[in-house]
């Protein structure tokens, strides 16, 4: 789906999913999973629980990057998915983002946006905690 959107379709479905849930509650799951997902790309939450199962991420991982809306993703073996804006800084564990690295940005051609997503994340891993 990431690769059909750009970034004007990923800021106005997030703004649609807003309005609409911001006066009632996703009763679907899929309402539920769409309203999780964006909230955790646009608006990233520190206590959300996502970060914490960080831990049980382990390799193979394969790391993502659409660009033309701007995302990149990590996902392993075991179903775990975490989608990131390219701009925002998330709190990514250090064993995620040594995993990131090894497992290298899969980018369909070479641009300043994937190159500059790699340096990030590199700065990310070795800056000290």
């Amino acid at each position: 789906m990431l690769k059909k959107f750009d970034r004007d379709d990923l800021v106005n479905l997030w703004d649609l999913v807003k309005k609409r849930f911001n006066t009632t509650e996703p009763t679907d799951d899929k309402e539920k999973e769409l309203w999780v997902e964006l909230k955790r790309l646009f608006e990233p939450d520190n206590d959300d629980i996502l970060w914490k199962l960080q831990k049980y991420m382990h390799g193979p991982l394969v790391w993502r990057i659409y660009d033309t809306c701007g995302v990149h993703h990590v996902s392993s073996i075991r179903g775990h998915y975490i989608f990131m804006l390219i701009e925002k800084e998330y709190p990514l564990t250090r064993g995620t983002l040594g995993l990131m690295m090894v497992a290298r940005l899969l980018v369909e051609a070479d641009s300043e946006m994937s190159r500059e997503i790699l340096k990030k994340i590199f700065s990310q891993a070795n800056r000290p905690r």
